[in-house]
């Protein structure tokens, strides 16, 4: 065997030795988990249990900090904690923050309009502030008034918007009635002349169907005609609040005034109506329908059928029932054509019903001076308390003034307006002077000339400063000849006519140049013949020196 070999059989008999020593387990007093280690207490606990130390504020000491005193208060790192994420992530992956504004809304207008590119309203802009955006005849973008509307959302002091006479679109009645549909504080709406036609009465009201705020509405002048109507009646079905409607001149016929009625049947909230300037003539029984629907109302208190060629007695049997509405105040049914004695009835026979009327307009209809009498006759009644009678244009006789001035007498009838047309058999119509007529006829042909123009006064006041107060119709005819005129035969038998004088013996007419000129003196005071120059005295004969000495020669020689 080698040493090599040999030294190999020793190194591994030594590592079994060692495994085999490993292998026996050692005594439970050797066992190291049964030493335990005591520390000592830690002395400044000890001394904070018995409150004799304060650990302090917890910050670092400003002696291990490598800054001044001052800087450490200030350093993020000892004073505030540690930021997790100061924004970046949210910043970089979450969606920008929505901008708040302030409720007026003024800041909200000026970035939609920035952000739509639309001029922004200075006055609209100012309102906001106020009560009231007076818009009238502004020429309004249409496509502005997304930015009004939104505008308003959060509004809570805009009470009234007027823009009248801004021609608006379907859009803009869109933005109007989605505006309708939040806003709570708006209270009056004027759209009267925006044209905004059936379609745009579709938009607006369907908002206003939700709306519980609106009180006023104007939509005159709009060409809503009978289809816009359903639209504004379905609002109305709807439990809208509105009370006060301006739906005139808007083409509305009886059909319209149909699905009115339909719809206050359900909601009859209506303190004032005006229909006037429309053709509620036509199928006349859906007004009538209307009428007593509206006679059934609490609140109605204002309504205006004027300018509708109404007539008929059907029609006035319907005005008849809306004098039952017990606040009604003001009805005006003027500009019609209520005409006969049985019309008139109908619209005098409940004039008593009404406690509260004011107001009552039946002004240029075709009523007799002798259907009138109805009407005065049923006002001087103590149980009639109307205040104002409008009957401007209808004849009345001399029986319906003294009525009138008796009923003016009563106590409590003093204060009653009424208002009427002319008076028959009161006054005749004055005639044109004759004398006027012929001189002006006289005037015109005499200053027709553009040259040699005569003014006729003048010639008649030489005549009557010659003397010659009376001529015949040839003689005047000469004098006027004579001055630069002619005047043809017809004239001058009309001024022999105006101003007769005495006939001659042949009965021949003349004419009174005296009368003539008295008149002209009053018709024309400025005209007058100039004064006459007193007469130049005559010259004294010179006589001549030659005769003188011929004559003294000659009476010399006679002496001699």
């Amino acid at each position: 065997m080698s040493s090599s070999e040999s030294a190999e059989t020793v190194e591994v008999l030594q590592l079994k030795s060692q495994e085999s020593v490993e292998s026996v387990e050692p005594s439970m007093s050797e066992w190291s988990s049964l030493v335990i280690d005591v520390e000592p207490p830690n002395p400044k606990r000890v001394l904070y249990e018995e409150g004799l130390y304060d650990p302090g504020s917890g910050e670092i000491c400003a002696a291990y900090v490598a800054q001044s005193d001052s800087a450490v208060f200030r350093h993020v790192y000892y004073n505030y904690p540690c930021v997790s994420d100061p924004g970046i992530s949210d910043a970089l992956l979450g969606p920008a923050p929505k901008p708040v504004y302030p409720d007026d809304g003024q800041e909200l207008y000026l970035a939609l309009c920035k952000q739509m590119n639309q001029t922004p309203v200075r006055i609209f802009l100012r309102a906001l502030l106020g009560t009231k955006a007076d818009l009238s005849y502004y020429c309004v973008n249409p496509y502005g008034i997304q930015a009004m509307t939104k505008s308003l959302i959060n509004n809570k002091t805009l009470t009234s918007i007027n823009l009248t006479d801004n021609f608006l679109n379907d859009d803009a009645c869109f933005h109007l009635g989605e505006m309708l549909t939040t806003n709570t504080i708006l209270t009056e709406l004027n759209l009267a002349g925006c044209r905004i036609g059936p379609s745009g009465s579709l938009r607006l009201c369907a908002g206003l169907a939700k709306n519980r705020a609106l009180m006023v509405l104007n939509l005159s002048r709009n060409q809503l005609g009978d289809g816009g109507t359903d639209h504004f009646s379905q609002a109305i079905f709807s439990k809208s609040r509105v009370q006060e409607v301006n739906l005139s001149s808007n083409s509305i016929s009886g059909k319209g005034a149909q699905t009115l009625s339909e719809a206050l049947e359900w909601n009859n909230q209506i303190t004032h109506l005006d229909l006037s300037r429309n053709l509620l003539y036509s199928f006349p029984s859906g007004l009538c329908n209307l009428l007593i629907e509206l006679s059934n109302s609490q609140l109605l208190k204002f309504i205006n059928l004027s300018w509708n060629s109404l007539s008929g007695t059907k029609l006035s049997d319907g005005i008849k029932q809306i004098f039952k509405a017990k606040n009604l105040q003001h009805l005006d049914i003027s500009n019609n054509r209520l005409s006969t004695t049985e019309v008139a009835m109908d619209l005098t026979v409940s004039m008593a019903k009404p406690k509260k009327m004011v107001t009552y307009d039946v002004s240029y209809n075709p009523i007799t001076s002798t259907d009138s009498i109805l009407f005065i006759n049923k006002l001087q009644s103590k149980f009639v308390k109307i205040q104002k009678l409008y009957m401007d244009g209808i004849p009345v006789n001399v029986e319906f003034i003294q009525i009138l001035n008796a009923m003016k007498l009563l106590p409590n009838k003093q204060n009653v307006e009424v208002t009427y047309g002319y008076v028959e058999g009161l006054h005749k119509a004055a005639s044109p002077d004759p004398r006027e007529t012929v001189l002006n006829r006289v005037e015109f042909i005499c200053k027709k000339p553009k040259k040699n123009k005569v003014d006729i006064a003048l010639v008649i006041y030489q005549l009557l400063k010659e003397g010659r107060n009376i001529l015949d119709t040839k003689e005047l005819t000469e004098a006027i000849e004579f001055a630069g005129v002619s005047l043809d035969n017809g004239l001058i038998a009309e001024l022999a006519n105006v101003f007769p004088g005495p006939i001659s013996k042949k009965g021949a007419k003349r004419v009174n140049i005296a009368m003539m000129g008295e008149y002209m003196k009053r018709k024309w005071p400025e005209r007058k013949l100039p004064p006459t120059p007193p007469p130049e005295p005559e010259p004294i004969p010179v006589p001549e020196k030659g005769k003188k000495g011929k004559e003294a020669k000659g009476k010399g020689k006679g002496k001699k």
